[in-house]
């Protein structure tokens, strides 16, 4: 029997005195009502694998009536949830290995088969197909990762080699009974579901490419490179042919441009070398390594954060030759990393993508700067979590972590007592840099060294001394910092080492953001915040005296890890993973 979509117009015809958006369909037969009812007391055993703890509230709000079922018939919203999750699961292992439709879609087929579902079918169908949106909703909302494992395994990192690598996401409070009653009010699944579902920029279309690289995927994969020393513009060489094809495959060449270079035939020498000759056939131009390949060379190392320079090095091949099944796992992480930040990333706000080496102010969904940024090292991982900006500090002290004084600058002074003096940087009683100063070479600096049974417990002695640098231009936070108080002491400055910015990858801070050209962030935020005066904010920053600027308005900041995303021009953008953390999720999640 052919299914009936039920809409909204009907329900209120049928029941005019009754209140539209109540959760379920009032007045049915009161024998699903009461048996519904005796499930929840344990007196009648259905057969389902669920958790009536999540069920309950739902309904316990419905009066137990039944929710997706309405005169024996499925509902369009039922039949619109079904097809939403089918279609997310065609793309998304993560999904399918916890998402089981299948008791769902053998009652339905009973239901076409007999015409109609006897009284407990029709139950279980309607339970399983709450439990069904309560699951799918949370994971909209959540993700499909093990949180507390992944937690786990970066507190391993520290126990084995002392990393601190921290990673917070943002928990989306969503009310999912009122969430439904408003998709059955307007008889639209998705206005439940679009509250809990990815809102970054451009996920959806994102999500939509996993199609294409999957059709790659079943034509046989990318084109592999084979391993050249190194090919410069205009040389010739025979993987020319090979890279033509690899460039079409990611539309970094035109389909218009990969047809006339490989239809373009040999050219003629009309001026023969030796007397014995009529004609001299020309070199192939097909395997010449042309501009037109050259631009298209570029394109693809833009898209990967490569070097741009056109010379395809081994990097570069390195890069090609990543599968496309490997691009596709990339794209689905980096999808469900996006699940972990706040669906309102504000009006204005600032994104730090750190595996991108860059920051950027974003208004009203436009990009209106973009700055390279130095982030942490491997070992000193820069933090992913949001936070406001609310002060700009100029001139500012640096007040050195205990952490680094115990690491590196304990036995640097063991090395050189002149250590500190010539860093301007001094020794005081607490972090108040007015506070009593001490001789450093009056300290005798071996009592903080690690002794043995010390460095196998891997602890370092307390130095009770605070380490205080003045502001100059050796300090290491430059002339100016912008704060956002967080527990990880982390913040975005500017930097006194800026030969840093000369390379591509640029892992080097012990966690913090080091920006290149401070001024333009330090400028574009008093373009927007009255209290902060660019003017006198340079006139400060001439002298030494530290001075903090509260700003008018909190500024959202996005501290992201992002392999894969999607640009503003629908090109996919795709980074190394310099943490190691797509390794990591991808075996949680798959």
């Amino acid at each position: 029997m052919k299914i009936v979509f039920i809409g909204l117009l009907l329900v209120e015809m049928l029941f005019a005195n009754t209140k539209v958006n109540i959760l379920g369909y009032p007045n049915q037969n009161i024998e699903y009502q009461e048996n519904i009812q005796r499930y929840f007391k344990t007196k009648l055993a259905l057969d389902i694998d669920v958790h009536k703890s999540i069920l309950r509230p739902y309904y316990k709000k419905a009066k137990n009536h039944l929710i997706w079922i309405k005169e024996g018939e499925l509902s369009s919203l039922g039949i619109q949830l079904i097809q939403t999750i089918n279609d997310d699961l065609m793309v998304n292992e993560s999904l399918q290995k916890s998402f089981n439709l299948t008791h769902i879609d053998m009652l339905i087929k009973t239901k076409e088969q007999y015409q109609e579902l006897s009284v407990l079918d029709t139950i279980r169908l309607d339970l399983l197909l709450t439990y069904a949106y309560s699951k799918y909703i949370s994971y909209l909302s959540f993700g499909d990762m093990n949180w507390g494992k992944f937690q786990e395994q970066l507190k391993e990192l520290f126990d084995k080699h002392e990393v601190i690598a921290n990673w917070r996401r943002t928990k989306v409070n969503l009310k999912k009974i009122s969430l439904l009653e408003k998709s059955i009010e307007q008889q639209d699944i998705l206005i439940s579901l679009n509250e809990a579902h990815i809102s970054y920029k451009h996920a959806n279309k994102m999500r939509e490419t996993i199609h294409a690289y999957q059709k790659i995927s079943d034509e046989g994969g990318y084109v592999k490179i084979p391993s050249i020393k190194v090919l410069k513009p205009n040389q010739k060489n025979k993987i020319v042919p090979l890279l033509r094809q690899r460039l079409l495959q990611s539309k970094d060449l035109s389909q218009e441009d990969f047809d006339i270079a490989i239809n373009e035939e040999p050219s003629v020498l009309s001026d023969p070398k030796t007397p014995t000759q009529e004609f001299a056939l020309a070199e192939d131009k097909r395997d010449i390594y042309d501009e037109v390949l050259v631009t298209a060379v570029k394109s693809f190392q833009t898209n990967h954060g490569l070097q741009v320079d056109g010379v395809v090095g081994r990097d570069t091949i390195k890069h090609f030759n990543i599968t496309v099944k490997q691009k596709i796992t990339q794209i689905k992480i980096n999808l469900e990393r996006m699940r972990w930040l706040p669906r309102d990333l504000g009006d204005k706000y600032l994104l730090v993508n750190i595996p991108d080496y860059h920051l950027r102010y974003v208004e009203d969904k436009k990009e209106v700067l973009k700055l390279p940024v130095v982030v942490g090292t491997r070992k000193h991982p820069t933090p992913v979590f949001s936070h406001r900006l609310t002060t700009v500090v100029l001139n500012p002290y640096w007040r050195v972590p205990e952490r680094i004084v115990q690491r590196e600058i304990v036995p640097k002074l063991l090395d050189d007592p002149e250590y500190l003096v010539a860093r301007g940087m001094n020794i005081h009683e607490n972090w108040d840099h007015k506070s009593p100063t001490f001789n450093p070479l009056a300290i005798d600096w071996t009592q903080y060294v690690q002794t043995d049974e010390q460095k196998e417990q891997k602890v370092y002695p307390e130095v009770p001394y605070k380490f205080i640098q003045i502001p100059s231009k050796k300090n290491p936070l430059g002339k100016m910092k912008f704060m956002f108080h967080n527990r990880y002491s982390v913040y975005i400055h500017d930097t006194s080492s800026k030969h840093y910015f000369k390379r591509r990858q640029r892992a080097f801070s012990h966690g913090c953001i080091r920006l290149q050209t401070p001024h333009k962030l330090l400028k574009t935020i008093a373009n927007q915040d009255k209290r902060l005066k660019y003017k006198e904010a340079v006139d400060i920053l001439k002298d030494i005296e530290k001075t903090e600027v509260t700003l008018s308005n909190k500024i959202p900041v996005h501290i992201v890890y992002l392999t894969a995303w999607m640009d503003d021009e629908g090109v996919m953008q795709f980074r190394d993973d310099i943490y190691g953390y797509d390794r990591t999720q991808r075996k949680l999640l798959y």
